[in-house]
């Protein structure tokens, strides 16, 4: 980030201008911290959009795990019998093609994800959110396709 250099005769605009760029920046990283917390939920996995070279399951294996629902909550995540401790929520935003090739070793053209998209650390996993209710999720060495379950008022309670 350049240096703001102030002369006398526009000092106070330039500290008004220093002051609002401090503040969007402490805005922005703090809406970035939180951010993560969007994934907090029940995910139905809903499509088998890629695997990497080496995985934990095969393709026959992966398709088995469409309609199964991961739950990501504050206390930790669980799919199937797998649980896993509490997630730090760490969020980013990224390039999709360049992040998914540098920690996957595939092209991200497949997930068809945003660009720029955010990803979140959820422990034992990451998710990428396509959209506030889309996502894509990364388990057992397959990207999967993945829609958060919407329950009624009522059985929220």
């Amino acid at each position: 980030m350049p240096i703001l250099h102030c002369t006398n005769v526009r000092q106070r605009l330039c500290s008004m201008s220093a002051v609002a760029i401090i503040a969007l920046a402490t805005c922005m990283s703090s809406q970035a911290a939180q951010s993560g917390h969007e994934v907090i939920g029940d995910w139905k996995f809903t499509s088998v959009l890629e695997g990497v070279e080496i995985t934990s399951i095969d393709e026959r294996q992966a398709k088995q795990l469409l309609g199964q629902v991961m739950a990501i909550r504050k206390e930790g995540v669980r799919f199937g019998d797998q649980q896993c401790g509490a997630p730090s929520f760490e969020s980013k935003r990224v390039e999709p093609n360049m992040y998914v090739r540098r920690e996957a070793q595939i092209s991200a053209r497949k997930l068809r994800l945003p660009n720029p998209v955010t990803v979140v650390d959820i422990g034992c996993t990451q998710v990428f959110i396509k959209q506030p209710n889309q996502a894509v999720i990364f388990w057992d060495g397959f990207f999967f396709g993945a829609a958060r379950i919407k329950y009624p008022e009522s059985a929220r309670r």
